[in-house]
């Protein structure tokens, strides 16, 4: 129990940071991409192509790591993310651009399917209350993700927030060199996932891709709409993305808390429907007070999936094959990305508000979990 529990400590720190980055990369990239003046295709590939390569590459990461090692792919890992995100501040050619992307995108990739492994792997009893600390965690460092990028900007200046961004990734990496041996990763599984795998852990790969893809086109294309059409400050517009975050680590907490098990079957219903009900929001709002209540919405309904997700997925999975089926489950993060990113650039260029083209995320979630039923 010691050592699960200090595994899930470290693997969340781990995590933290992971989400940290990757919310202050999309929030900066966004920024970055809108003051260069890249129209709407353009922008919205950026973000899809770097998720794209990853999701095919991810077999050959796993076989990588078997054969030099988690402990040291993770390494590799951080230092790339870090370099590639500094050196795009350097560049506003899109062949450069979207190249550093992909290289952003498949360290943070890495860097996820990792830490999962290495985190949940070992849990066995209550994956509820043990998943939703791993999901809270992880998701807080969503919070300072998205809320540092705007105020650094306002602050620092793009090039200011750039070189931030850099250090402190320079300096987890250290901190991570420091304490990297005492940590065995054991990820010595088949990274090709067999058919018997894709059908454990179909269910969860649905519901997650379409829950964050809600979220990917709400932090794209909402920090696009309120700089680019509003005029609003970036600190505002990361505090409003932020809020997003933090309701939903939060709110993972208490759900492993405190929710009745006998309610978990309508967890990721009422998922759905709480998204139906911040996306509609979104569509209609005019002020910032709509803003946050819509991001709040949304936060809490990507708590509900989440925590269903990775506790089915603990139950059901022997602890031998979990690293197999969390480097399948992973692949909705890269799924995710290019769906939220391309539907909405694509119904806006056929004159459809791309807000009203995300509420097709949840109703996918809805009608297949009730066709699961």
């Amino acid at each position: 129990m010691a050592v699960e529990n200090k595994r899930l400590f470290f693997g969340s720190m781990l995590g933290f940071y992971k989400s940290f980055f990757h919310g202050f990369t999309m929030v900066l990239f966004s920024i970055y991409f809108t003051t260069l003046g890249i129209s709407l295709l353009p922008y919205a590939l950026l973000f899809v192509i770097g998720d794209g390569v990853s999701f095919f590459l991810k077999p050959l990461i796993g076989a990588l790591s078997d054969r030099i090692g988690e402990r040291y792919l993770l390494l590799v890992a951080l230092t790339l993310s870090s370099v590639s995100a500094f050196l795009i501040s350097f560049t506003n050619n899109l062949l450069y651009l979207a190249l550093l992307q992909v290289l952003v995108a498949v360290s943070l990739a890495t860097f996820l399917t990792v830490v999962i492994v290495f985190s949940l792997r070992p849990i066995t009893q209550k994956p509820e209350r043990k998943v939703s600390i791993f999901g809270g965690i992880t998701g807080l460092g969503w919070v300072f993700g998205l809320l540092l990028p705007g105020l650094f900007v306002d602050i620092l200046g793009l090039k200011g927030a750039f070189y931030s961004l850099f250090l402190i990734g320079a300096s987890i990496t250290i901190i991570y060199i420091s304490f990297m041996k005492e940590f065995k990763f054991e990820l010595r599984e088949k990274s090709y996932p067999s058919i018997q795998t894709l059908k454990k852990v179909l269910d969860p790969l649905v519901y997650k891709t379409f829950d964050i893809a809600v979220f990917t086109a709400f932090l794209i294309f909402f920090v696009r709409f309120a700089i680019g059409k509003l005029g609003m400050a970036g600190s505002i517009v990361s505090l409003i993305v932020a809020f997003e975050s933090l309701v939903f680590g939060l709110s993972e907490i208490l759900i492993g808390r405190y929710a009745k098990i006998e309610s978990k079957r309508m967890w990721i219903k009422w998922g759905a429907l709480i998204h139906i009900a911040g996306i509609t929001l979104l569509f209609f709002s005019n002020n910032i007070v709509l803003f946050f209540l819509s991001s709040g919405l949304i936060g809490l309904a990507g708590a509900f999936i989440d925590v269903w997700c990775y506790s089915f997925l603990c139950e059901v999975i022997e602890v031998a094959k979990r690293g197999t089926i969390f480097s399948t489950f992973s692949l909705s993060q890269d799924l995710s990305t290019i769906t939220g990113s391309s539907l909405p650039a694509l119904a806006s260029f056929f004159a459809i508000n791309p807000f009203a083209s995300m509420l097709l995320f949840p109703a996918i979630i809805l009608v297949y979990s009730i066709k699961r039923s």
